[in-house]
């Protein structure tokens, strides 16, 4: 294989992994991670459409009709999806994790936009419960120059999560 070949093949690859979506697959279980977080915002899980679960196994982007709050972050969001067939039924688990400045309102029920670095966004939660767990760490940062904030990391389970969604 002549060195030229290999750069090309190397570069589509980087490319491939840059510009799309990351799928593990098994025979039970997928993973979808997304390759890089732009944005994250919340919204009020009140003022979602219903049954976005549904709209999202219909492959139906879902609308975002309300104000989106967007979060400052700092440091690497992660996010994700575990999906689980078991026996017919489906489960899925999102997963988004990152570090903020900002104290998000707690005590009602939050929905995530996430945006990724290919300008796709999808919601995290649903109108309907379940409604996403949010678990919150406080950090003081370290002497070493870490720097303290929030981190945050939310997790909805539903038969479909991290659907599409149209800002």
């Amino acid at each position: 294989m002549s060195c030229v070949t290999l750069v090309t093949l190397v570069t589509l690859v980087t490319h491939f992994l840059i510009h799309s979506h990351i799928h593990i697959y098994n025979m039970r279980t997928t993973k979808q991670i997304l390759p890089g977080v732009k944005e994250i915002g919340w919204v009020r899980c009140e003022h979602l459409v219903n049954d976005i679960a549904l709209r999202g196994i219909a492959m139906m982007p879902v609308p975002i009709l309300t104000e989106i709050h967007n979060v400052p972050f700092f440091d690497e969001p992660t996010c994700e999806c575990v999906t689980e067939n078991d026996g017919g039924n489906r489960t899925d688990t999102a997963k988004l994790k990152f570090a903020s400045e900002d104290l998000l309102p707690l005590k009602e029920h939050l929905a995530f936009v996430v945006t990724a670095i290919d300008g796709n966004s999808y919601i995290i939660g649903a109108r309907e419960t379940p409604f996403p767990v949010v678990k919150l760490t406080i950090s003081f940062g370290d002497a070493d120059g870490e720097g303290a904030g929030f981190i945050y990391e939310i997790t909805h389970k539903a038969i479909k999560s991290l659907v599409p969604c149209h800002k």
